[in-house]
């Protein structure tokens, strides 16, 4: 960006549109690489004097190609010498460039007719609305020459469609890497989710196994058995309360196994027999029945 100057920009770039007659308003408004990066056609119009909307539509295409190349300008000679004798690229093409072209297709008497006329390559492959028409008309061939008109069709199809198909190509391709590095943003940040989720989950496990080794080293300091663990079945937690009160109760004192004796068989009762001695040859007989 900084080598494009408003020196370079008046002095090279202008001529290479064929727009070299507005270049004494560009000096004047010291318009450089970065000016001409936020160029709009109220601009062009209000303060730099262009009107015609066909210059504008060429020079706002001219700005367009310096962004696709970052403003690099080795990289744009070194493409405009690569082509310089070869009918290639033209959307680097210059306004001479197609001058030269036109002379190489048999339309030489009309060639000289581009010279300043804002016709260049990135015009031709980058407007849509430029079609073998619109360069007939910047030729200056009548509408009557039928013939040299078809002519001038085929050649200009066979130079321009393949730069049309090679940039809808690469469009194309920069969608699906655009594509591809959104939906690699949004995995990725699926993935960190489920990362601090899985995370979380760990020292929650963490801190109930440390609660539950506290428990058992308090429960073995002061007694009693560790405190039962929350249950992981799905049948719900237990009761702090309860546990408690069944920690609090002494255990039940342990049942003697005694063998059971066998029990005397009772018999009813047998009246007694009492006797009282009258005398001696005399004995009485009582019965005396238990109330």
């Amino acid at each position: 960006m900084c080598l494009v100057t408003h020196t370079w920009v008046c002095g090279e770039w202008l001529s290479s549109l064929g727009l070299s007659a507005h270049a004494d308003s560009f000096r004047a408004q010291l318009v450089d690489g970065r000016v001409l990066d936020t160029l709009s056609r109220r601009d062009l119009e209000k303060r730099l004097g262009m009107a015609n909307r066909h210059e504008q539509t060429s020079l706002l295409r001219g700005v367009q190609l310096l962004r696709a190349l970052r403003f690099d300008l080795r990289a744009l000679a070194h493409r405009r010498a690569h082509c310089r004798h070869l009918d290639v690229d033209p959307l680097v093409w210059t306004n001479q460039r197609f001058i030269q072209w036109a002379r190489s297709i048999d339309l030489g008497e009309y060639a000289e007719n581009l010279r300043d006329s804002g016709v260049h390559g990135a015009l031709v492959v980058l407007e849509p609305s430029f079609t073998a028409d619109t360069m007939a008309q910047a030729l200056g061939i009548p509408v009557s020459k039928n013939i040299i008109r078809r002519h001038l069709t085929t050649e200009l199809e066979n130079l321009v469609q393949p730069a049309r198909m090679s940039l809808e190509a690469e469009a194309v391709v920069e969608s699906k890497r655009s594509s591809g590095e959104r939906l690699s943003s949004a995995t990725g940040s699926l993935g960190r989710s489920f990362g601090r989720s899985r995370a979380r989950s760990s020292e929650r496990g963490t801190s109930d196994k440390r609660r539950s080794s506290i428990r058992d080293s308090l429960g073995r300091v002061l007694g009693f058995n560790s405190l039962p663990k929350p249950s992981t079945s799905g049948l719900g937690s237990y009761n702090v309360t309860t546990t408690s009160a069944v920690l609090s109760k002494p255990p039940p004192a342990p049942r003697m196994y005694r063998p059971s004796t066998p029990q005397p068989q009772t018999r009813p009762p047998q009246p007694q027999q009492h006797r009282r001695v009258f005398s001696q040859g005399t004995i009485e007989t009582l019965t005396v029945t238990p109330v």
